[in-house]
């Protein structure tokens, strides 16, 4: 399909200059045609469409995926590279074909325009509302099919749903096998959930100063029998692949509480952390995790919940109402990787909190005189100035930690005192340290 068969015909059958936008179907029919030359595949998805009809209703829903349409149609039109097809996907994708394959500097500006363009306010009247993008990128290979060129672009679009920062992520060349993988671990997901396989470890968390044992943060792993040990960032793509990322963090949230609840009267000083998307905010989920605590016998004054900073918080004031709800009944708030997402500010402001988490790729630059340093010493003060506390990840290094010690951070995690640790090895961990 070339450039010109993406054009609208006028009534008089004149070929005009709008791009069109075409169906799942005409994409599926592309797709399935040989290969006729170099092309890039760029897969824009919602992120968080099914949080939004949930929420606002599904009119709310197709309004924003009409406008999102609209906006990748305005961006198409500016491109220089002729576009090839312009398509609707199923649910909540929107598939972009550019003629060539260069990449490069000029592709990742293009991908940053696009991000910028369906990131505009897509409400109406007076109620903003913000979608929160990301794309998968492929770029073709010499005698690759289109579907297989397909396919790498909706891995990279999937694992660009759980990384920090950049909202893009371009494909590698011989990212198939990675494809190959997503698919087992889709497949396995549901019935891993439904069966209970999905296991819960527990990172140990330290007092900086005096490096006693405060607490853990609960994280989620599945061991498949092909591709062994799938850690809780490829769990989570693998849930937005599915829809079932919600599904996924109140598994993880339960099964986490419930282990907690049964650790020894010996241990009743610890902390359990579990993580939150801000897409679980919704107007009940604070009564429906205090009704949980309750049943399993976990005191809310010991559970931390540790809010994803990456994931963007729709409603502040809904948000901030049912965390407030929470932290009156003793459960406290966390920041989670500080300094890496775009909300920070708005979150200080807004949202009732007790800890900002330092990010994790952060703590091994922090060594030095560099930006890193600088810009600790600045979370560092502003959390002193809000009356927060710091909790640093990732720490590997004695020189990390006595400069985390020098510069005032309350508390951390890392392989420098213990890695992950399944429950029964926590225990007997936690015993014998305290």
């Amino acid at each position: 399909m070339s450039m010109h068969e993406m054009r609208d015909i006028d009534p008089d059958g004149k070929r005009t200059s709008a791009l069109t936008m075409r169906r799942p179907r005409d994409a599926r029919d592309w797709l399935a045609q040989a290969s006729d030359g170099p092309v890039t595949l760029l897969l824009l998805g919602i992120r968080d469409l099914k949080q939004i009809n949930d929420r606002l209703g599904r009119a709310a829903g197709d309004a924003v995926i009409r406008r999102v349409g609209q906006q990748i149609r305005a961006f198409a039109e500016q491109q220089l590279s002729p576009i090839r097809l312009m398509a609707r996907m199923p649910g909540r994708e929107y598939l972009l074909v550019v003629q060539g394959n260069a990449g490069g500097r000029q592709l990742e500006l293009a991908a940053q325009k696009l991000l910028e363009m369906v990131s505009v306010d897509l409400g109406e009247d007076d109620e903003p509302l913000h979608i929160n993008p990301r794309i998968g990128i492929a770029l073709s290979s010499p005698e690759e099919s289109r579907q297989s060129v397909a396919d790498r672009a909706a891995d990279a679009l999937a694992k660009s749903y759980s990384r920090k920062g950049k909202r893009f992520m371009i494909a590698n060349q011989s990212a198939v096998h990675d494809v190959d993988a997503s698919g087992w671990i889709d497949s396995a997901l549901r019935s891993a959930m439904a069966d209970n396989q999905i296991a819960i470890m527990l990172q140990p968390q330290f007092d900086v100063a005096t490096g006693r044992l405060v607490g853990a943060e609960a994280l989620a792993r599945l061991k498949h029998p092909i591709y062994g040990e799938v850690s809780a960032a490829d769990l989570f793509a693998a849930a937005d692949r599915c829809d079932l990322r919600e599904e996924l963090s109140h598994l993880i949230q339960q099964r986490a509480i419930a282990i907690a609840a049964r650790w020894p009267v010996a241990l009743n000083t610890l902390r359990l952390a579990v993580n939150l998307g801000a897409e679980e905010l919704t107007d009940n989920y604070g009564q429906h995790l205090l009704c949980l605590l309750d049943e399993v016998g976990f005191v809310p004054e010991r559970l931390t919940l540790e809010l994803t900073e990456e994931s963007l918080i729709r409603d502040l004031e809904l948000a901030s109402g049912q965390l407030e709800l929470l932290r009156q009944k003793g459960v406290r708030i966390a920041v989670d990787d500080f300094g890496t997402g775009y909300s920070s500010l708005a979150y200080l402001k807004a949202l009732p909190l007790d800890y900002l988490k330092i990010d994790k790729d952060m703590t091994p630059d922090i060594v030095g005189t560099g930006k890193d340093l600088i810009i600790l010493r600045a979370i560092i003060a502003m959390a002193k100035a809000l009356d927060l506390a710091i909790i640093a990840e990732g720490v590997e290094r004695t020189e990390e930690l006595e400069l985390l010690k020098v510069e005032g951070c309350d508390y951390f995690q890392g392989y420098l005192m213990a890695p992950p640790l399944a429950p029964d090895e926590f225990e007997w961990f936690a015993l014998r340290s305290n």
